[in-house]
């Protein structure tokens, strides 16, 4: 049989045809059968800093957050006016308080109909926000490309703990006292499965506004019974505010209020007052 008249395979031709076009041709993730599945709704448990849920932290607490004084700076220039903006009303948590903000989570797979390799892993939150994380071995985009809220993720397995590494991610708060990351900021997740019970380990680095990684863990726990509330919301470009609420530097009086409970000094945070031995510091430095 002469080559010209052989037939080539469909798959195998498809292939070619992306090769010599310039399309970038992605490995494909193992298959479903042998990864962790988070497939479902999760419900949130609220063990950690539980009082972001009930209105926020008081302006000026920034305890457990590792801000150098440039995020320092920005942070102590928030007005909690800024809520009622409405702009604000439609905007979506960003990936790295995701976690953090109330309401459930939904993870579902996206898998090849042919080969069910896994391609991507979406993750729902209340607002509607579809995060894709992709499993297909895709390069992340240039700088100039896009950013959003949710990022740009990919994933890769290590043992059954799914390791997200995400950046394009738009500047947004940590806190919604003004704490804050920019849009240089990269985000790492540690995401385990142990029967009923998620965990969440994310890792926040930014080198403007933090000294050091933000670490922070989540958990959930399986929900048959709940389904993602529908989140209706609309904004018109007529809505957009002329003028943004914002302090400038050393206007701020409500700061005073954070140091009504916890020392002053450690209510300012910074990369050291992370660590479990700078209470012994505080106690020290009060006598």
């Amino acid at each position: 049989m002469h080559l010209h008249s052989a037939k080539i395979p469909r798959p195998l031709l498809a292939f070619l045809a992306a090769m010599a076009a310039g399309v970038p041709v992605f490995a494909q993730g193992a298959p479903v059968l042998e990864l962790t599945d988070f497939s479902g709704v999760w419900a949130e448990r609220v063990h950690e800093d539980s009082y972001e849920r009930s209105g926020g932290p008081p302006l000026g607490d920034y305890q457990g957050i590792p801000l150098n004084d440039a995020g320092r700076r920005k942070a102590d220039s928030h007005d909690h006016s800024e809520w009622s903006l409405p702009e604000f009303q439609c905007r979506p948590h960003s990936a790295p308080y995701q976690w953090r903000a109330l309401g459930s989570v939904r993870f579902w797979n996206e898998v090849d109909p042919i080969g069910r390799d896994l391609r991507a892993i979406h993750v729902e939150y209340l607002r509607s926000l579809d995060r894709v994380i992709y499993m297909d071995g895709r390069p992340h985009p240039p700088e100039y490309a896009p950013y959003s809220w949710s990022g740009f993720s990919t994933g890769k397995w290590e043992g059954n703990t799914l390791v997200v590494d995400t950046d394009h991610i738009k500047g947004s708060y940590l806190r919604r006292n003004g704490a804050s990351f920019s849009d240089k900021a990269t985000m790492r997740e540690y995401i385990d499965r142990h029967g009923e019970y998620l965990v969440i380990t994310m890792i926040l680095t930014d080198p403007v506004w933090l000294e050091e990684p933000l670490i922070q863990t989540t958990n959930y726990a399986l929900d048959t019974h709940t389904a993602l509330t529908y989140y209706p919301c609309t904004v018109s470009e007529e809505n957009i505010s002329s003028a943004v609420p914002h302090f400038l530097p050393g206007t701020t009086e409500q700061l005073k209020d954070a140091a009504g409970w916890i020392p002053p000094q450690a209510a300012r945070g910074g990369a050291e007052s992370t660590y479990p031995d700078y209470r012994e510091k505080l106690k020290a430095a009060a006598k």
